[in-house]
């Protein structure tokens, strides 16, 4: 077997057996955008020595967050085997190579869709992100009377600054999120009948926005941002004037949102989905870029990572500053890199993870790693 990067002439290959695997057909007029988007990606199969593609597994070159720092991430997307090569350790290999990958390409973190949450636990990536799923009823829907900016319904001609300007703004609370280039948004977010709906302020201020889609009595509301309570109801106004048009609306939010409680009658049908996985890949380099706060207390935290060689190790925290020594395995807190992912993202509480045994050691140093880490939750409402 040979593991090897796609070059631009196999790029077929690749999307045959994506096709096969995720059961979709690309379109012949559609092949160019995708050759061109693939181009964006780092595509590495696995190949019997006859040339023919067993497996594959992309590499997405993207930015996350924690709090306002911004970290290289390496997207893993794309996983699939065609099934008469199942369960022969294709996956397993392409994932390792992927993780030095990543790491020999400064990406501190990778972030996928998992198909099984399970699967990618094993090697070392953590759920961080869920999203809360909402289904209204046209009954639900009401007006409120004090929203006094304005909705302007966008072209993709009018490009996606005052999108993005939003957007970061409202990402400043969560910790986990894609920073989005431009061609994100005109290939990932706004995907074909999707309406890019705008709100301004009085002052004529972008303040929120909706993704959304009508179609078969259903108003779909893939992403509803905003960064006032203002803008918050006047979107909601928006989605209230189809109550003619649709019988229900759907609406994704990340899994802190309070929609319900706002509602008249919050007994809507929700539901709370895991979404997105994370994990470190080179935690030296990570907590070289990490929002710590500082500490007149020192911690030792240890590091167990079996899929990545080069986490195996003790972090100091003191108010010295930050080390990584891989050769200390006597840390106050013992955790895996799973567990150590999900804890400096936000994504679950030290305390909580202390009590179901994930960190073991002593209970008083978890209150000392609490304190030096973000308290912001995480979200995440892209994919790839």
């Amino acid at each position: 077997m040979i593991i090897r990067k796609l070059a631009e002439n196999e790029f077929d290959l690749a999307i045959k057996l994506s096709e096969y695997a995720f059961q979709y057909k690309v379109k012949q007029e559609d092949l160019p955008k995708r050759y061109k988007m693939l181009k964006r990606h780092e595509i590495w199969g696995e190949f019997e020595e006859d040339g023919e593609l067993i497996a594959k597994l992309h590499i997405l070159s993207l930015e996350t967050n924690v709090e306002e720092q911004r970290f290289s991430m390496g997207g893993i997307a794309g996983v699939a085997t065609w099934p008469e090569h199942r369960r022969k350790g294709s996956v397993t290999r392409l994932l390792k190579h992927a993780l030095q990958t990543m790491k020999e390409n400064g990406q501190t973190i990778s972030l996928l869709h998992p198909f099984n949450i399970e699967f990618y636990r094993r090697f070392g990536w953590e759920l961080t992100a869920s999203v809360n799923k909402y289904t209204l009823e046209k009954n639900d829907l009401f007006r409120y009377s004090d929203a006094l900016g304005k909705v302007i319904r966008l072209s993709k001609e009018d490009g996606n600054a005052q999108l993005n300007s939003v957007y970061e703004q409202w990402f400043k609370k969560y910790n986990h999120l894609l920073i989005r280039p431009d061609y994100w948004w005109d290939n990932h977010v706004f995907t074909e009948g999707y309406n890019r709906i705008l709100y301004c302020d009085e002052h004529g201020e972008p303040t929120g926005y909706l993704c959304c889609k009508a179609a078969e009595k259903l108003l779909d509301v893939q992403e509803f941002v905003y960064v006032t309570e203002e803008a918050r109801r006047g979107l909601w106004n928006f989605i209230a004037q189809h109550d003619s048009m649709v019988d229900k609306v759907k609406i994704v939010a990340p899994s802190s949102d309070q929609l319900p409680y706002l509602l008249n009658n919050p007994r809507i049908q929700q539901e709370t989905y895991p979404y997105f996985m994370a994990r470190i890949v080179d935690v030296e380099e990570f907590l070289k870029q990490y929002p710590l706060k500082e500490t007149s207390d020192s911690l030792t935290l240890t590091v167990k990572d079996e899929k990545a060689e080069w986490n195996n190790g003790t972090i100091t925290v003191s108010p010295e500053g930050i080390s990584f020594d891989q050769a200390s395995c006597s840390g106050d807190l013992q955790l895996d890199i799973q567990t150590l992912t999900a804890v400096l993202l936000g994504a679950q509480n030290p305390a909580f993870l202390f009590e179901c045994g994930k960190i073991k050691g002593r209970f008083e140093k978890v209150e000392t790693l609490k304190k030096i880490i973000t308290n912001q939750p995480t979200a995440f409402i892209d994919f790839f």
